[in-house]
């Protein structure tokens, strides 16, 4: 039996979705529905009902107590010999949303664990609001988010300071017909038949960007809401299903792009400009975060 499955199996009944679970455990949904299996068969009980959402076993139940129990005690086990030992290498602590882990952090970290370490990284994801209070609480050295008016607004530059690490762009994309032409066009604002549309739900940093960017254009768009999710991935899948237009990241759909699997619609006015940003509370004394910070301001493309 391997401790991740056990980390797993939290994971699972945490979020009740093999899909997001797998997600946030950096693992693709097959490997870790393997693990999952193996770890069943260790027990030797079904510890889930694999519907929608998932649930547990009343086994699983019990099973998870057992699980959660072991897990804080061997990392506190681990902790305390770790300072009996001398001091613990450091370990940098970085909360980002759940799309940003997957398309712009693995790169960015690449860059700086050769330009500053090696060192360990610990990555914990979520939405807006939760990574944010990570970072307050002290749960986090450094935030990496996408900058926007509701991150603007949870963050208070007198407590907190930032760097602007990359630009992106919100991608208006379809899936392409069987003749790989535009499932969908953007309809204009009078039109009778409005554009199936894929929208953000609150929690989503980018709703805000997006809906301040339609609500600025000169010629509005008719847009009829078909399908909201709290997850750009879930939204990504749907375009490619050709359930309608969504605007996405482009880090996230230029391999689809790159393919035509989807299409980018619309005039170049329909995209939308944002930036990805990292924040660190102010005053902040660990030598690795005051080296990383300092070397990654130094070709920042703004910073406050």
């Amino acid at each position: 039996m391997h401790l991740i499955w056990l980390e797993d199996f939290i994971e699972l009944a945490r979020t009740r979705s093999f899909s997001r679970a797998a997600e946030n455990r950096f693992v693709t949904h097959p490997a870790f529905g393997r693990r999952i299996k193996a770890l069943e068969q260790w027990v030797g009980a079904e510890l889930v009902v694999r519907t929608h959402p998932v649930s547990l076993t009343a086994a699983g139940q019990l099973f998870l107590d057992a699980a959660t129990h072991s897990t804080d005690v061997l990392y506190a086990a681990r902790a305390q010999l770790q300072d009996g030992s001398g001091p613990a290498e450091k370990t940098l602590r970085v909360a980002t949303g759940r799309t940003l882990a997957r398309t712009f952090f693995p790169d960015w970290y690449e860059n700086i664990n050769q330009r500053f370490g090696p060192f360990p990284v610990s990555v914990s994801t979520g939405g807006a609001q939760e990574v944010i209070l990570r970072l307050g609480a002290g749960d986090a050295d450094l935030l990496v988010i996408y900058s926007s008016p509701t991150t603007r607004l949870l963050i208070d530059p007198m407590r907190y300071e930032s760097l602007t690490l990359a630009r992106e762009i919100l991608l208006p994309v379809v899936a392409a017909d069987a003749r790989g032409r535009p499932r969908f066009k953007l309809a204009p604002a009078n039109a009778a038949t409005p554009t199936p549309w894929l929208g953000f739900s609150q929690s989503l940093t980018l709703r805000g960007v997006l809906a301040k960017h339609l609500a600025g254009l000169p010629k509005k768009v008719s847009l009829r809401m078909v399908y909201e999710a709290d997850s750009y991935e879930s939204i990504h899948e749907m375009a490619r299903r050709g359930v309608g237009v969504a605007w996405l990241p482009q880090r996230l759909v230029q391999e689809d792009v790159n393919e035509r699997r989807l299409l980018v619609i619309g005039e170049p006015e329909m995209r939308v400009n944002f930036d990805i940003s990292l924040y660190r509370v102010r005053g902040n004394d660990d030598a690795l975060v005051n080296a990383i910070w300092d070397g990654v301001a130094s070709d920042a493309i703004d910073r406050s």
